[in-house]
């Protein structure tokens, strides 16, 4: 059997393109979170003073975390794979919003779809 080399280089490419599939790599399927963290509707200014509010979702499954970019006015996005996330919101590295408050809030979120409008208010106690 003869194969000349423009076939033996079809073929090579056939099977290359066969093994690595075609088109590119498949993304996981991700949704969009946003909300607003506060302190009794007020904007949190960080504390200590110029310490920025922060906002972080940990996977319940594999415990990885994600955070929130947070804005300004306490707005915040993440893009968050589908499941189960405890989200735990902060106004700052030292939060102590007022005497009663430990200046954070945690609670559970499912993410089976874009998630819009979550409130985070760190005046409030503690709540899972």
């Amino acid at each position: 059997m003869i194969i000349n080399i423009r076939h033996a280089a079809a073929m090579t490419s056939l099977i290359v393109a066969l093994v690595t599939g075609c088109g590119g790599e498949t993304k996981a399927k991700t949704f969009k979170v946003s909300g607003k963290i506060h302190a009794g509707g007020n904007p949190i200014t960080g504390l200590p003073p110029g310490e920025k509010p922060m906002v972080k979702f940990e996977a319940k499954a594999n415990k990885e975390q994600s955070m929130a970019k947070v804005g300004e006015d306490g707005a915040f996005t993440v893009d968050l794979s589908p499941g189960d996330y405890t989200v735990t919101g902060s106004a700052g590295f030292m939060a102590i919003s007022n005497k009663k408050s430990p200046g954070m809030i945690s609670k559970d979120l499912k993410v089976e779809a874009d998630v819009v409008g979550l409130d985070l208010d760190v005046g409030k106690a503690k709540t899972k």
